[in-house]
């Protein structure tokens, strides 16, 4: 017989991901009506802050193997949202950069995803969004230890 704290802790883990699951899914419909994915906006929005990177760059920041990375630009560059540009210093490098129409698209994405946030975290006190917030921190880091 297992023990009511194994049971509760299952409990936990299984509507945790049920919860991200619904959220994910969501934000990705909502995200696709102007034709974008979740992994696409964060890349977009990377570019954004921080200028042209290396591809190898998305495969860390994001837990995405190098294969996932390339279809996800192929799909950015040809949707003209992104350019890709050889690094003169070592041709095996390639860096890739933001276009007019990318952060058009990012400003788009990101007003969608606040709206959606607000939605989502509306049920929400202040107060209980930034425990939240602290408690999901804290989970990431023990979940990485």
């Amino acid at each position: 017989m297992t023990s009511p704290h194994v049971s509760e802790e299952m409990d936990f883990v299984i509507a945790f991901r049920d919860a991200w699951r619904k959220i994910q899914r969501l934000s990705e419909k909502n995200l696709a009506t102007i034709g974008l994915s979740v992994t696409e906006l964060r890349i977009l929005k990377l570019l954004s802050l921080h200028g042209p990177s290396p591809m190898a760059r998305f495969a860390s920041e994001f837990y995405m193997t190098p294969a996932s990375v390339t279809g996800v630009v192929d799909r950015l560059e040809g949707d003209g949202l992104v350019e890709r540009e050889r690094v003169s210093a070592d041709r095996r490098v390639i860096h890739v950069h933001i276009t007019q129409r990318g952060r058009e698209r990012l400003e788009a994405g990101l007003k969608l995803n606040k709206r959606f946030a607000e939605r989502v975290l509306g049920s929400l006190s202040k107060e209980q969004q930034k425990e939240l917030i602290e408690l999901l921190d804290k989970l990431a880091r023990a979940a990485e230890a």
